[in-house]
């Protein structure tokens, strides 16, 4: 493996690790932690081939998203930027509802 094989492997399962440990510290946080706002707030997006041409896209947020009514959230600068790139992803989609 050259040097930039091994650099790609690296960022590739570094975002995977990441991924995983975000997943199990939301599942495994302290719930009261959370709502007092001491843990930082997190959005993992999981991109995964579905078939020959499409793409599923999953996306999770810890704390969750809080729902403030009139079609707003109330999230963390991350959730928040999550939330931009989802919608970028969304109006890329031509067959996007």
């Amino acid at each position: 493996m050259n040097e930039a094989e091994r650099q790609d492997a690296m960022a590739h399962w570094r975002e995977l690790a990441v991924a995983v440990l975000t997943a199990a510290g939301a599942a495994l946080g302290d719930e009261d932690t959370a709502v007092n706002g001491d843990a930082p707030g997190r959005a993992v997006i999981v991109l995964e081939d579905f078939g020959p041409e499409e793409i599923a896209v999953h996306a999770t947020f810890f704390p969750q998203l809080q729902d403030l009514g009139g079609g707003e959230v109330g999230a963390t600068p991350a959730q928040a930027a999550a939330l931009e790139l989802l919608e970028q992803i969304s109006d890329d989609d031509p067959g996007a509802p």
